[in-house]
């Protein structure tokens, strides 16, 4: 975050960058959004208290049936991760963090039925509305997988947009249902960090 913090790059929210995107406008500059799936715990221990220390707005795309829970998907270092709590999605809701969806389960949307799809996509936009009393206008496609049909749940549920994890920057023609993403892992060293901003 030192690294941003002293270079070129502009944080800006995913509300803000979304705008940008439907604006269609060329970008003024080298804009950064900061975005974290799942909603684990340590994004609030760990992660949050750094980005507040900087300033740098963020989003985070918890797992709704999963609040308070430890995760069950993934490897088995996922699997020890505990997920966000209702008070602490709350708390982060009312501070420069915003909220996205990312299903009830983190199931593969392309691998379930088309109801199991859609109640997927309602459910856990509707918990989160619910948790932090505003609208829930962005989606995260677990898995990084998503069809046509997918968008169409997504569009229908009443998202305005949904990121994905195409690896490379957003352009000012994305789709607002397709916006790609660089994936950083914790595997990734500063070097590799700034490699995958190029």
């Amino acid at each position: 975050m030192e690294f941003l913090s002293n270079s070129s790059y502009q944080v800006i929210s995913l509300s803000k960058a979304t705008e940008l995107i439907s604006s269609q406008s060329p970008p003024d500059a080298d804009y950064v959004v900061l975005t974290f799936d799942d909603g684990c715990e340590r994004f609030y221990d760990i992660t949050f208290p750094i980005l507040e220390s900087f300033g740098f707005p963020s989003a985070i795309y918890p797992v709704a049936n999963y609040l308070g829970k430890r995760a069950t998907w993934g490897n088995v270092r996922n699997r020890e991760l505990r997920i966000l709590s209702r008070s602490q999605i709350t708390e982060l809701a009312g501070l420069q963090v915003e909220i996205g969806a990312h299903t009830m389960d983190h199931v593969k949307l392309t691998t379930v039925s088309e109801d199991d799809a859609i109640v997927q996509v309602l459910e856990s936009k509707k918990i989160l509305e619910q948790l932090i009393g505003r609208e829930i206008r962005s989606f995260a496609y677990p898995h990084g997988a998503y069809t046509r049909e997918t968008i169409g749940i997504v569009k229908e549920a009443g998202f305005s947009n949904a990121l994905t994890c195409v690896a490379r920057a957003a352009g000012a023609a994305e789709s607002m249902f397709e916006i790609p993403r660089k994936y950083i892992t914790y595997y990734d060293d500063l070097n590799a960090f700034k490699q995958k901003l190029l």
